[in-house]
């Protein structure tokens, strides 16, 4: 790059190695229904991950865990330098049964767009006060957080839980290209059902529908979200060029409608649509909302501005239909109506700048991209030919 010098310039790196200093279970040993801590103690490191769904922890710190069967806990540490040391803990499970085997998924694709979670399942789905269940889940192509405490878990993996009310978990599962999302719900017996939360309607609006302007134009759109309870919806804007923005949220507190906006720039005349893509608690699509830009011709910008012309330089003003100016041949002046695209005046030069020696009729025609003049004039104002022609181009 030029004028980039790296001479001199001295990079450090590091090798240092993550260390584990501590992982362990206690008590190692448990009935079932039961809970263990798992205690650790890492350094060096600039992530630490267990699994079993306990997912992305602190370099130091303790996690309650309740397994249905003997399990065994590992954890990872990586240094900044991408480098990995492992260990292990177990907890016993006396008495336990087997948790149920998660089903296998098919052999996804390779991993492009969106994430794909290819299930999200809780097993059983319908308990008695103070059992547990289990959630299982698999997701490709992304990284993954469960919500109600769960938070940051591994991309496959089994949790226990125990509810203490009938309750819906929702996995959101995130990369570059976006998020998806999947909710299974879990029935606690003599509980109320869990409070549903969902969008259930969306309407986009582009207002006004008809627009003719200078382009390019930014286009203003808005949406109405309706809810049927408190939360979250997260969503993005998309158009019918392909174009879509950047996932944003909004909460509501209660049951209701909240309006959302944003602008385009739109730069060619044509037919258009934008639509909202609600994203979660359940995905849902506005309807298109269309409109039709007319980009006015650059005339519209009007006559103002500086022109190069057979006459010299010419400087002109416009106040709505009235446009005056000055051009350097012979100290001329310029003054005069327009309609459409046509102007009509007079031209005056020194150095008496009276008819009809040194004064006329001009006539001058606007072209289409508004960047160019082409006309006549003539000395006095009587009729008869044109005594010369006159046109020039509009200086950047």
């Amino acid at each position: 790059m030029a004028g980039c010098d790296l001479a001199g310039i001295n990079l450090t790196t590091t090798t240092q190695s993550a260390a584990i200093n501590s992982f362990g279970a206690s008590p190692a040993t448990i009935p079932t229904g039961e809970s263990s801590t798992l205690s650790w103690s890492v350094s060096g490191a600039t992530t630490v991950n267990i699994d079993q769904g306990v997912g992305n922890v602190a370099l130091s710190g303790s996690r309650v865990v309740m397994p249905g069967s003997t399990t065994v806990y590992t954890l990872t540490a990586t240094n900044p330098a991408g480098m990995s040391v492992t260990a292990t803990a177990q907890v016993i499970v006396s008495g336990s049964t087997t948790p149920p085997t998660p089903p296998t998924p098919p052999t996804p694709p390779t991993p492009t767009g969106f994430p794909v979670i290819n299930y999200f399942t809780a097993s059983p789905n319908n308990i008695s006060p103070g059992d547990t269940t289990f959630l299982s889940w698999d997701v490709t192509n992304g990284s993954v957080s469960i919500d109600h405490g769960i938070g940051l878990v591994s991309s496959t993996g089994v949790t226990i839980i125990s509810p203490v009310m009938s309750t819906t978990y929702t996995l959101t599962a995130t990369n570059s290209a976006g998020l998806s999302t999947r909710s299974t719900t879990v029935l606690v017996g003599g509980s109320p059902d869990p409070i549903s939360f969902a969008v259930i309607g969306v309407t986009a609006s582009v207002n006004p529908p008809f627009i003719s302007t200078s382009c390019p134009t930014n286009i203003n759109s808005a949406a109405i979200i309706t809810v049927s309870g408190p939360g979250t919806v997260t969503y993005r804007w998309e158009d019918s060029e392909g174009g879509i923005k950047p996932t944003e949220n909004v909460y509501f507190s209660s049951a209701g409608s909240k309006s959302v906006n944003t602008s385009w720039p739109v730069g060619l005349s044509g037919t258009f649509w934008v639509r909202l893509h609600v994203l979660t608690p359940n995905e849902t699509l506005s309807n298109q909302a269309s409109f039709t830009l007319t980009c006015a011709s650059a005339q519209a910008t009007g006559w103002a501005g500086t022109w190069d012309t057979n006459w010299g330089t010419m400087v002109l003003t416009q106040t709505g239909n009235s446009v005056s100016g000055t051009y350097t041949w012979d100290s001329g002046h310029i003054e005069g109506t327009v309609t459409g695209n046509v102007f009509s005046g007079l031209w005056s030069e020194a150095p008496s700048y009276n008819l009809p020696d040194d004064a006329g009729t001009l006539v001058l025609i606007l072209s289409p991209d508004g960047n160019s003049i082409t006309g006549n004039w003539k000395y006095g104002l009587s009729g008869g030919d044109w005594d010369g022609s006159w046109s020039g181009t509009r200086v950047p």
